[in-house]
């Protein structure tokens, strides 16, 4: 098997934990595995479990696309593509770190 189709698949099986705790969070579910979550000091706990999972499934949503295109795209512009998502992915790591 070709290593860019293993590498997308990778990929994919990577945001799978992410998009399971993605839509458990969004349902209200396991907010303590949130580093820092201190329920006494939330008001709205299912707006911050919406809020959590929401960005949860965006960064899986980019992993999967990162994973698309290590599989189709052509290899001599695979680096720019890698370089584009892990600078992508950062927008919601900070929008969650800086949200919370």
């Amino acid at each position: 098997m070709d290593e860019r189709i293993v590498g997308g698949i990778a990929c994919v099986l990577a945001a799978v934990p992410a998009i399971v705790l993605g839509l458990r969070f969004r349902a209200g579910r396991n907010l303590e595995m949130i580093a820092g979550y201190q329920a006494d000091r939330i008001r709205d706990k299912d707006g911050f479990g919406r809020f959590m999972g929401f960005w949860m499934l965006v960064i899986a949503a980019l992993v999967i696309a990162l994973g698309a295109g290590i599989a189709l795209v052509p290899e001599r512009h695979a680096h720019w593509l890698a370089l584009g998502m892990v600078a992508a992915i950062q927008v919601p790591i900070l929008r969650i770190l800086l949200g919370a």
